[in-house]
Parts: C-alpha cells; sequence; structure tokens
C-alpha cells in the first residue's frame, strides 16, 4: 500500500474547523482513543487516579533529556527507556498543584509508588522517578507494555484524523 505523502501543515485554527465540520468522525476517533488508554491505564495501575501523579513527573525530566540531547546531537538518547537525566525532583506540594489531587492523597500515592520501586525520595523530601544503579528506570519497564499499546493507540488515532483529512478534501 502507497504511503500518503504528507500534506501541508495544519494550523491550530485549520484543525480547529475541520473538526468542528466533521465533528462526528473526529470526536468519535479521539473518544475510542481516549477511553481506550484510560482503560489501558487503570489496568496497568489498579487506580486510574495513579496515573496523573505518575505523569505529572514527566516534563521537567523529559524537557531536559530533549536539551541535553540536541546539546550532544544525540537523537538516540531520546528514546523510550533511554537513560534518563538526573534531574526531575519534585514534591507532593507541586504534583498537587499540577494534578488536582489533594496533597495527602498524593503522599500515599508516591508512596504506593516507592514501595513499587517506582519513585525515590531524598532527604529533604523531594521525590523522582527511581533509577537502577545502570541508570534504567523500573517505571519505564514495568510500563513498557502499556506504553507500546499507547503509541499503537495514538497511531491509529493519527491514522483515523488523516483519513478524515484526506475525505474532506475529495
Amino acid at each position: 500500500m502507497p504511503r500518503a505523502r504528507p500534506g501541508p501543515a495544519v494550523t491550530g485554527e485549520a484543525f480547529r474547523r475541520a473538526y468542528a465540520e466533521r465533528f462526528a468522525e473526529y470526536h468519535l476517533a479521539w473518544w475510542l482513543f481516549f477511553v481506550g488508554h484510560m482503560a489501558d491505564l487503570r489496568t496497568q495501575l489498579g487506580d486510574l487516579e495513579d496515573a496523573l501523579p505518575l505523569a505529572a513527573f514527566g516534563p521537567g525530566p523529559l524537557a531536559e533529556k530533549l536539551r541535553v540531547a540536541r546539546r550532544a546531537g544525540d537523537a538516540g538518547a531520546l528514546a523510550y527507556g533511554a537513560r534518563p537525566v538526573n534531574k526531575g525532583w519534585t514534591n507532593a506540594r507541586r504534583l498537587a498543584e499540577v494534578t488536582g489531587i489533594p496533597r495527602e492523597t498524593v503522599r500515599r500515592k508516591l508512596e504506593g509508588f516507592r514501595r513499587r520501586g517506582w519513585v525515590e525520595q531524598a532527604e529533604d523530601r523531594s521525590w523522582r522517578i527511581a533509577l537502577r544503579p545502570d541508570g534504567s528506570a523500573p517505571l519505564s519497564a514495568d510500563m513498557k507494555a502499556a506504553n507500546a499499546e499507547f503509541v499503537a493507540g495514538l497511531a491509529r488515532l493519527m491514522a483515523e484524523f488523516r483519513r478524515i483529512e484526506i475525505s474532506a478534501q475529495g
């Protein structure tokens, strides 16, 4: 099957307009992806609310990893499961602010993640994703299957959005 050629970049406004014009198609595709992903997370984590504090750890270390990889010209450092950067410490208060989950609930969840080996706490009571001596993260290994399903679902969503876009053009 021939690969679709990339079309012109879609601006935010153009996408909003297309989404409104073909709402049923776009929204059904989005809904199938989103609900499926939430169900997968609930299955993997046991409690869907666990996903928020875990996700809140991500932006700082990912931004730092991207910055370091760009400076070094090392695209391989951006791969899933690649050695994380050693930054990314945060605290329960910040995670509560970002997620909207009460701080005591965040603390209980962090303790549960610590018992799973996913996070570690410093003496100053800050937290980060736990790392093994080789620099790998147990959380990455434990979530590998869920992440693969997420990426597969995201690929399906992007392909369906592209199909809708192409069908709208002609």
